[in-house]
This record gives structure tokens, sequence and C-alpha cells, in this order.
């Protein structure tokens, strides 16, 4: 047990929230907050904390953050908490974890001189969306010519999970139908398409939506990529369908009222399509040259959910603080400190993954090398 760091979870008892906590509790002092009072909770194991917090009411919220070393927020939905913790935890002196901020708090800090480390973007779309490319770019490529990413899956909605994907979308965390050619953004003609995925040995087909995000962009900078695109699937054209309309009527009145009123009606609907198994599954596909010869790797993801996997990537960028692999007081994103195979190692290990396979093709070989974690 460390008991040089104090770490604080806000939104401890989510999905995102409780993966950290099992990833973290036997290695640091932990401080879990949630809006809701656990009174079941004893306190036996002494390096564990409970408080209540309300994210809304700064008070209490700089109350939870004084004397934490780091604040990770896995609460929801970051566009109507905005900065709140963010501010809290810099007012407490504490360093800084968030599981989505994304482009939201980067444009508010960005720009400011910080006095702690902030890392944005810990969880799984966007983070381990970022991170897994960086693990394919590294198995053998000279140039980059065309990357393709796609994630997605079936899992059930909660209202604050419901409520973060549309007010990202009216928000502009991306631009949906675009992608990224010869450093511009290009407006992609073609609409929602069908594509094939295997799913634990079957191949099911779903609808992907081109969706541009910064994180492909930057990605693709920092890769010398040429070509970027990403997708978003979904296995249910109705859920998705359900989705764009919740969307479009948040952008045409959004209120809070509005947003609850709409996710309320929007999980009604859901009800219709029960999930009858959970599934998430990240697919990037690159095309390049490697020693003069044209070589394409494509790297397949599947888990349960991708709410654990952000909850260790989360753990991961508390402990790059810790570790000291990020020093300078600045915005970091998760995907471009943490090391690729260290974290696909540490999802392995926490049997995260269900399968993970790579396959790579050379012009010269028609058969597939494949390689599995």
């Amino acid at each position: 047990m460390n008991h040089q760091f104090k770490i604080g979870i806000i939104g401890y008892n989510g999905a995102v929230g409780q993966a950290a906590v099992r990833y973290l509790k036997d290695k640091y002092p932990l401080r879990c907050g949630s809006r809701s009072e656990h009174k079941e909770h004893s306190q036996l194991d002494k390096f564990m904390e409970y408080m209540q917090v309300d994210i809304y009411d700064q008070i209490a919220l700089e109350t939870f953050c004084a004397g934490c070393t780091i604040v990770l927020n896995c609460a929801g939905p970051s566009y109507s908490i905005i900065d709140r913790v963010a501010q809290a935890a810099i007012k407490a002196g504490a360093h800084y974890v968030d599981a989505f901020g994304a482009d939201l708090l980067e444009k508010k800090f960005m720009q400011q001189e910080l006095t702690n480390i902030m890392i944005l973007s810990a969880g799984s779309y966007p983070g381990l969306s970022g991170i897994l490319p960086r693990l394919l770019a590294q198995e053998g490529f000279d140039q980059i010519d065309k990357i393709s990413g796609y994630a997605g899956g079936e899992e059930v909605y909660s209202k604050g999970a419901a409520a973060d994907i549309m007010l990202s979308s009216i928000y502009g965390f991306g631009t949906a139908n675009a992608f990224y050619k010869d450093e511009k953004i290009v407006r992609d003609i073609a609409q929602t398409e069908k594509i094939n995925v295997t799913i634990n040995g079957e191949e099911n087909t779903v609808y992907a939506q081109s969706y541009l995000t910064n994180e492909t962009i930057l990605l693709a900078k920092k890769l010398h990529i040429k070509e970027a695109h990403w997708h978003n699937i979904y296995p249910n054209k109705a859920v998705f369908s359900l989705l764009q309309q919740a969307c479009i009527q948040l952008a045409m009145k959004n209120t809070p009222e509005h947003l609850h009123q709409i996710v309320d009606d929007l999980m009604e609907k859901l009800i219709l399509y029960p999930v009858r198994q959970t599934w998430y599954t990240l697919v990037i596909e690159m095309i390049g040259k490697y020693k003069g010869q044209s070589i394409r790797r494509q790297a397949q993801l599947l888990c349960q959910n991708s709410f654990t996997i952000s909850g260790i990537i989360c753990a991961l960028s508390v402990e790059a603080i810790i570790e000291g692999i990020v020093q300078e007081n600045r915005v970091y994103w998760a995907y471009d400190i943490l090391n690729p195979s260290n974290v696909m190692r540490e999802l392995h290990e926490q049997r995260v993954i269900e399968d993970f396979i790579i396959t790579s093709q050379t012009e010269n070989h028609a058969g597939l090398e494949v390689g599995i974690l």
C-alpha cells in the first residue's frame, strides 16, 4: 500500500468507477464519492473512505477533493458537469483524471498555466480508441497511408451514458459523416453502412456511421497518416434511429429539464429492444508500407462491455501520474501518454478482454499472419 497518495474517485458506484476502484483499492488509500449515501458500507477497510457528494454542490465537492493527491472523475454526463470537478481538484491542489473530458476540458485548460496535471479522455472511446492504433502502428510500419477504426457494441444504456451521447453530439465532440485526409476534414457523402464483424465466433451484421473526432485527427497528425476514418457501430438500426431522434430533439431545445425528459422517453423506448448479450468491439485497420512493401494490418478486440475498459484506463492514467510518466503541469490525452503494450497487457491480466487478434497481410503473401494476445 502506497500511503503517499490518496485517490479521490467521483462516481465510484457506476460501472466505470467500480472497475477503477477494483484496480486501485489494494494499492492506494481511496476516497469514494457518489451522490447517493451508501450506509451499507462499513469502514472495515481503513484505507477506503466513503463520502456523499453532489457534484452540483460546490462546497461539498471542494470538501471531497480536499486532501486528495489525485481526483478521478468517473461521473457523467460530462457535458453537464463541464469543469466543476476539475476546478475543485485544482483548488484542492490535486491532479486530475477524467474518463471523458475530451475537447470539452481541453479547450478550457489548454491555454491556461496549470498548477496540476490533467489527463483527459481516459476511457474506452476516446482513450483505447487512440491507444490501440498506436499499438498497431508500432507493429511495423515505415509509412501509414490510411487508418480505419470501428467501435461499438450491444450494451445497456444508463441514463448518464445516454445523456452524454446526446450532449456530446450537439456540443461538437465529433463530426458525423466526415473523415480526415491530407490535413483536412472532408465530408463523407456515404450514410450509415452495413458491415460484418465477428462476435464470439459468429459473423454479425452491424450498422456503421462515419464519425470523426479530434482524437482521430490528433492521432493521424502524430503518426503522419494521410487519411483517417472512424466509425461508430450499432447492432440495431432501430436503436440508432432512436438516438438520432433524441439528439435532434435536444438540439431544438437544450435545457436541463428537456434533457431529463428526452432521456426518460428514450429509456422507455429502449425497453422494446432488450439487450440479449452484451458485447463491445474495437476494430482498427492500417494500410501502409514496411521496407518498401505494401502491408495491411488489422486488430480486433472483443470484450463484454466498454465500461470496465474505461475504469482500468482511468486507473492506469492515475498511476501514470504517481509513477512520474507525466510530470509537467499541463493537459494530456490518455492515448498519448500510456504505453500501448502495457495497457493491453493489463487489460488481458485483468481478464477484461475476451478476444484480441492482430492479422497482417503483405502484397507478396496471400496468407495471414495471426497473432493473439
